[in-house]
This record gives structure tokens, C-alpha cells and sequence, in this order.
């Protein structure tokens, strides 16, 4: 599903990186050369993220004193791009592109980076990984500006919540379940979301519950009512009322628009 190796040492672009999935990142913390790849050379520099389109074997002219390869399967790309609905994060690994980081965002970056590192070695929340790895890439891909004047513990924070978030949005609404979850008050919760995210629980829930209903609506076989059950609605009828004034369109329209 993941892999991330610590690479170092001089290479030569005549062997290639393996990888096991398909969505790869190059991270350069310190190292020169050159990433080799058929559409052409690129600079390998300090700070430098590369993120990779599938096609094409990946080779490395010069030295890297420390640098990671991150891999991942399409699944977990998947939970990325339901959380960011830019046109733009759709098409992150169609061509090689690069982001360079410095300073506080670059700090951040390996943060979030030995964060996730963690997650993949306990193999015990697989929740908490997806968050992660979205996470990672949302702040080095710069589709999440917010994140940048965040601390590291609120970036902690952050992970934290959308991981709890993520387990118990179907059946859990109440602001005190989730401050008893992330160990703090319901007021503290309040304001951390107000600030951080500028939402309420209440809007992230119904925008969660949302998402999922359009995936299911659009990539299962279940019937409008167990679709509501799933989601946690007393009914049909309540769901469809909800969709509808979520959406502006019923749930057949939606469905239909989207044959």
C-alpha cells in the first residue's frame, strides 16, 4: 500500500529506483545532480520535491547525503483527492512536477514526513496513515496554504482530528464526543476549528457525510436506503432532504447527471 526509504550515496543513471505502487515522490533534503527521466533531465537541489507520473523509469546522476523515496498505491492517492477538489491535484502525478520548500515549510514538510513514516511502521491505524500521507502532500504540493502558518503541533492537531473525524463521522455528531476524543474541551475544540479550518463540526460532518453519499451514489450498487443507513440518516426521505439541500439537485438528478 506504502513504502518510504531513507536513500543516500552517489548514484548512476544507469540503475533505476524500484517501486512497488505506482504514485512516487522523490524528496531531496540535501544532494545535487540530476533525477534522469525519458522526458528529460531535471536538477536535483536542496529541498526539493518531486512528484512523478507513473510512466517512465526513474534514475539518478549525482550524490543525495539524504533523501527519501516515497511510493504508494492509487487507493490512498484516491483519499487525497477526495479531500482536495482542485482540478489541479487530479493531475499532481500526469507529468513530473516539482515543489521546492525552505525554511519553517520545508521543517514542516520532514515533520509531517517522520509523522508519516511512523504511521507506516505501527501498521495499526490505517486511518490515521491516509490522513497522514494527504496531509504530506497537500502541504508540499501547496494545495493547502492554510497549513503553512500552522506550529507542528497544530499540524498535529490537525492529522489528529481528521483521523477521528474520519472513523466516526457516520454515527457520531456531537461536539463533546470529539473534544472527549482529541482530550481537550468543547470549547477549545470549537475555537481550534473555527481558526484552523474555519468550519464548525457541524459543517465538516454534513460535507463528509456529503462526499461519501455522492461516492456511493455514483460507485456502488446500494439502494437510497442503505445508503441512509450507512450514513447514519433515520431514513430515506430525511437523507434525500438533506442531499438536495446540500447538493440544490434530488438524488436522482445527481445520479442521473453523472450516467
Amino acid at each position: 500500500m506504502i513504502k518510504l526509504e531513507l536513500i543516500k550515496g552517489l548514484f548512476k543513471r544507469e540503475i533505476a529506483l524500484a517501486a512497488t505502487h505506482p504514485m512516487r515522490i522523490l524528496v531531496i533534503k540535501d544532494g545535487n545532480g540530476l533525477l534522469c527521466m525519458n522526458s528529460g533531465d531535471y536538477k536535483i537541489k536542496d529541498g526539493r520535491f518531486f512528484f512523478i507520473p507513473e510512466e517512465g523509469l526513474v534514475r539518478i546522476e549525482g550524490e543525495i547525503n539524504e533523501g527519501y523515496w516515497l511510493n504508494f498505491s492509487s487507493s490512498l492517492y484516491f483519499e487525497f483527492l477526495q479531500q482536495h477538489l482542485d482540478p489541479l491535484a487530479k493531475n499532481l502525478f500526469l507529468n513530473l512536477s516539482f515543489k521546492d520548500l525552505s525554511g519553517d515549510a520545508l521543517i514542516k514538510a520532514f515533520s509531517l514526513l517522520t509523522q508519516l513514516k511512523k504511521e507506516i511502521e505501527i501498521k495499526k491505524n490505517p486511518l490515521l496513515l491516509s490522513q497522514c500521507l494527504s496531509l504530506f502532500l497537500g502541504f508540499t504540493a501547496g494545495f493547502d496554504g492554510y497549513l503553512t502558518a500552522l506550529t507542528q503541533d497544530e499540524l498535529q492537531q490537525i492529522l489528529r482530528f481528521k483521523a477521528i473525524l474520519e472513523k466516526h463521522y457516520k454515527k457520531e455528531k456531537s461536539i463533546r464526543f470529539y473534544a472527549n476524543e482529541m482530550g481537550i474541551s468543547p470549547r477549545k475544540l470549537n475555537a481550534f476549528l473555527d481558526r484552523i479550518l474555519g468550519k464548525s463540526l457541524f459543517v465538516l460532518i454534513k460535507d463528509r457525510v456529503m462526499r461519501e453519499a455522492e461516492l456511493l451514489l455514483l460507485h456502488s450498487e446500494y439502494s437510497i436506503d442503505e445508503i441512509s443507513s450507512i450514513l447514519g440518516f433515520p431514513n430515506a426521505t430525511n437523507f434525500s432532504i438533506n442531499f438536495r439541500r446540500y447538493k440544490g439537485i434530488s438524488v436522482s438528478q445527481f445520479s442521473n447527471n453523472e450516467d
